[in-house]
C-alpha cells in the first residue's frame, strides 16, 4: 500500500510539474502575441473602470452585459481585476485554462474507468491557434466541458443531489464560456443521461436544462446567436476537404513558425497509433451494464466533431473561424476510446508525449520572448505619449510577427484602451459579442467590414474626422502626407503616434 501510494504521489507530482511547464510561457515575456487579447483587455478596461472620470469610458459607451454569451470570461477577469491590474487577472485567468484541462480530461477518463494516463494526449494541445488567436473564452470552455462530461458519466451511475448541482452549475458556466463546447458537453449530457427508465433518465438530464434554456433564449433572442443560427446561410465560405485536411495542423498544434510546430501533430498521432497496436486486443474494461457502453456514448462525438470542422463553413458575416474549432474538441473527446496498453508500452507512450510537450514549452516560450522583446519595441512608450480618456484611430500596416503565426498587432491600438480608457477603432464594440456598445450620440463612423486589415485605403483627413490621435504601426500611409490634419509627435523604429494639427 506504501509502495502504490508513493507511485502515486510521484505521478501526481510529475503532471504538476508538468502543467507548470506549461504555463511558463505565459508569464516570461512582457507582452504575449494573442491576436484579440488587447480587445479583450480594452473590453474589461470598460466594465472595470466605467465611472471613472479620467478615462472618459462613460462617454462613449454603454454596458450591455447580457448581450455578450462571454459573460462568464469578462465577469472572472472583472473579479479578479478587484485584487491585481487587468493584464494580471487576464493572465490568471489564461494559466488557469490551460492548466485544468490535462486534469478535467483525467477526471472524465477515470469517470469512464479508462487509463487515466491518456490525459497526457491534452498536454500538446494546450497552445493551440485559438489560444493565439486570443479566443480565450474558447480555451476556457474546453475543460469546463471535459470536466461537465465526467460529471454526467458520474451521475449516470450513481445519482447524487451534490453531482447533479455540480453539473448543473458547470453547464451555465461553459455556457457562458463559448457555445460550441457547450454544445458538445449538452449532446454528451443527453446521451450519458440515457437509462432503462424514464424517470431515471429525467433526472440525469434535470441539472443542464437551466444551460439549455439559457442557451435558447440566446439562440433567439440575442444578436448573437441569431447570427450563429444563420452561419451555413448564402454568405457563408467554405473550404474543400482537401484543405480542411491539409490545414490541421494549421488548426491543432501549429502556433509559430519553427518547423517542430509542424511536426507536432504528426508525432502526437504517431504516439496515438502506438497506444492503438500495444493496446488492441488487450480487453480489461469492466462489464458495461448496457448495450452502449459510457465510454462510446463519448467518443461518438468526437467523429461528429470531425464531421463539423469538414463540412460547416470556415467564415460567416463576422464570425470566424467556424468549422476549424472542431478539430480540437474532435481530438479530445477521441482520447477515451484509446485502449490501455501493457506496463512499458504504456511508460514509452507517456514518456514521448511528455517529451514532445516539453519540446513545445520551451518552443513557445522562446517564441513569445523573441516576440516581446524584438518587435513589440516601444509599444508603451508610443502609449504613454497619448494623454488619458482619448479618441486613437490604430492603422497598422504591419501586423504580423517572425515568431508566431496570425496577427498580433492586428488590435494593438485597443492596448491604449485597455491602458487609458478612451475609445479606440478598430474595436470589438459594434460586435454582437460585445460586453459595451458605443454610444450612439458620441461614436465614431462606422468601418466596412475587415477595416482593420486595410489600413493603407485610409484616407485620414476624409476617414479619421471623429479621433484625435492616432497610433501607427509600419505605413505610414498617406498619413504623413496630410501634414495639415495630423501632426507626428512621436516616432520610433517600430511606432508612430500623429495628434490632430490645430486648425487655425
Amino acid at each position: 500500500m506504501f509502495e502504490m501510494s508513493l507511485r502515486r504521489k510521484l505521478l501526481e507530482l510529475g503532471l504538476a510539474a508538468l502543467v507548470a511547464a506549461a504555463i511558463v510561457p505565459i508569464w516570461l515575456p512582457d507582452w504575449l502575441p494573442l491576436q484579440d487579447l488587447p480587445q479583450h483587455l480594452a473590453a474589461i478596461r470598460v466594465l472595470a473602470d466605467y465611472g471613472d472620470p479620467a478615462l472618459n469610458l462613460s462617454n462613449f459607451f454603454r454596458i450591455t452585459p447580457f448581450q455578450t454569451q462571454y459573460l462568464g470570461y469578462y465577469s472572472a477577469v472583472w473579479l479578479l481585476s478587484w485584487i491585481v491590474e487587468i493584464q494580471v487577472a487576464n493572465r490568471l485567468f489564461l494559466t488557469a485554462c490551460l492548466a485544468t484541462t490535462p486534469y478535467a480530461l483525467r477526471y472524465l477518463l477515470a469517470e469512464l474507468d479508462r487509463p487515466q494516463f491518456l490525459a497526457l494526449f491534452a498536454v500538446p494541445l494546450l497552445y493551440n491557434p485559438f489560444v493565439l488567436l486570443g479566443f480565450i473564452n474558447f480555451a476556457a470552455a474546453l475543460p469546463l466541458m471535459l470536466l461537465g462530461l465526467g460529471l454526467c458519466a458520474k451521475l449516470r451511475d450513481e445519482y447524487t443531489r451534490q453531482t447533479a448541482i455540480s453539473l448543473g452549475v458547470v453547464g451555465i458556466v461553459c455556457f457562458f464560456m463559448h457555445v460550441v463546447p457547450f454544445a458538445f458537453l449538452a449532446i454528451g449530457a443527453a446521451t450519458l443521461g440515457l437509462r432503462d427508465s424514464a424517470p431515471q433518465t429525467f433526472w440525469r438530464w434535470l441539472p443542464m436544462l437551466p444551460a439549455g434554456l439559457i442557451s435558447i433564449l440566446w439562440t433567439f433572442f440575442s444578436p448573437a446567436g441569431s447570427s450563429a443560427t444563420k452561419a451555413v446561410g448564402e454568405d457563408a465560405q467554405f473550404r474543400p476537404w482537401r484543405e480542411a485536411f491539409s490545414q490541421l495542423p494549421d488548426w491543432t498544434t501549429n502556433i509559430t513558425h519553427e518547423a517542430f510546430d509542424d511536426h507536432l501533430l504528426i508525432l502526437v498521432g504517431l504516439v496515438a497509433i502506438f497506444v492503438v497496436i500495444t493496446g488492441a486486443g488487450l480487453q480489461r474494461d469492466k462489464p458495461s451494464d448496457t448495450w452502449w457502453p459510457p465510454v462510446q456514448r463519448v467518443a461518438m462525438m468526437a467523429p461528429l466533431a470531425m464531421v463539423a470542422y469538414f463540412a460547416l463553413p470556415l467564415s460567416y458575416d463576422w464570425i470566424w473561424p467556424i468549422s476549424p474549432r472542431f478539430a480540437i474538441i474532435g481530438i479530445l473527446l477521441a482520447v477515451p476510446a484509446l485502449p490501455e496498453p501493457t506496463r512499458w508500452p504504456k511508460v514509452l507512450a507517456a514518456a514521448a508525449l511528455v517529451a514532445v510537450s516539453c519540446v513545445q514549452f520551451y518552443q513557445v516560450a522562446d517564441s513569445f520572448q523573441s516576440f516581446s522583446r524584438d518587435e513589440v519595441g516601444e509599444l508603451q512608450a508610443a502609449i504613454d505619449e497619448i494623454p488619458e480618456g482619448q479618441r486613437v484611430a490604430g492603422l497598422m500596416f504591419r501586423t504580423g510577427s517572425r515568431h508566431v503565426r496570425f496577427s498580433p498587432f492586428l488590435h494593438a491600438v485597443a492596448y491604449y484602451q485597455a491602458h487609458k480608457g478612451g475609445a479606440v477603432m478598430f474595436t470589438f464594440a459594434d460586435f454582437p459579442q460585445s460586453p459595451f456598445r458605443f454610444r450612439e450620440g458620441n461614436r465614431p463612423p462606422r468601418v466596412p467590414p475587415r477595416w482593420e486589415w486595410k489600413p493603407g485605403d485610409v484616407n485620414p483627413r476624409e476617414d479619421l474626422g471623429w479621433y484625435n490621435y492616432v497610433l501607427v504601426r509600419g505605413g505610414p500611409g498617406r498619413i504623413q502626407r496630410q501634414n495639415d490634419t495630423f501632426k507626428r509627435v512621436f516616432k520610433s523604429p517600430h511606432w508612430s503616434v500623429y495628434r490632430r494639427a490645430e486648425r487655425p
